[in-house]
């Protein structure tokens, strides 16, 4: 299976370098979007990025949502993308991904923090409990055997940091749900949201470079966020 994936490209800002990574893609069996496809809410911006996406690619798409698509319009990026570019949308929810001869299931979920932002803690009170309530989900649905991903905006781990700084990191990820990735053990971890960070690592062997992909027991990260992949990350399952 040959995935295609990219986060981050915060609607405009990234769009135009976006479409052109495009045109120079072949053909993926799926596309997985890692959140924050717009910027600040923008839904037109979100319909632009996807448009310039439909444009190019046919296969099935699936995405998450990043904390530029606040959570209180998720309904509406559903009903107003979802059938027109027949996306797939994953908030907490896992899906049977079929194709190039193998089968997935998909976890995806905005991810969580281990310490909500200083803007969620004064206007979000119940931020703690969702990110506690997330981590627990995201565990029930990475259980059992079979290939499983996990794809999430905010990163599992704080393997894929690089410069972020380290003061910053509870806000950024979630140690949390880097030891549930330990327990369940998917087979890729996908992710978007640090743009400081590095590329790519595995969890489990202390490996930081594209090296250590199919390593026994280490767990594959892909940050795809466009800041820092400059481009579609692609991964073979």
């Amino acid at each position: 299976m040959r995935i295609a994936a990219v986060g981050d490209v915060h609607g405009h800002e990234s769009l135009e370098p976006f479409a052109q990574d495009l045109r120079r893609l072949e053909a993926p069996d799926v596309f997985f979007v890692a959140g924050d496809t717009t910027d600040h809410n923008d839904l037109d911006a979100f319909g632009e990025v996807i448009a310039a996406l439909r444009d190019r690619v046919s296969c099935p798409v699936y995405v998450v949502f990043g904390n530029n698509e606040y959570a209180q319009d998720h309904g509406k990026y559903r009903e107003r993308f979802g059938p027109k570019y027949g996306l797939t949308f994953l908030d907490d929810e896992a899906a049977t991904v079929r194709a190039g001869g193998r089968e997935v299931r998909l976890v995806g979920s905005t991810g969580s923090l281990d310490r909500p932002t200083w803007w969620q803690r004064k206007n979000l009170p119940d931020i703690w409990r969702t990110y506690d309530k997330r981590v627990a989900t995201i565990d029930r649905l990475l259980e059992g055997e079979g290939i499983r991903i996990l794809l999430t905006h905010y990163p599992p781990t704080w393997a894929t940091m690089g410069a972020e700084k380290e003061e910053w990191r509870p806000e950024l990820g979630s140690t949390k749900l880097e030891a549930v990735v330990h327990r369940r053990r998917p087979d890729v971890v996908i992710h978007g949201h640090v743009h400081k960070g590095i590329p790519f690592a595995t969890l489990g062997s202390g490996q930081r470079t594209l090296d250590g992909f199919g390593v026994s027991g280490a767990i594959p990260v892909f940050n795809v966020a466009y800041p820092v992949a400059r481009g579609i990350t692609i991964v073979n399952v």
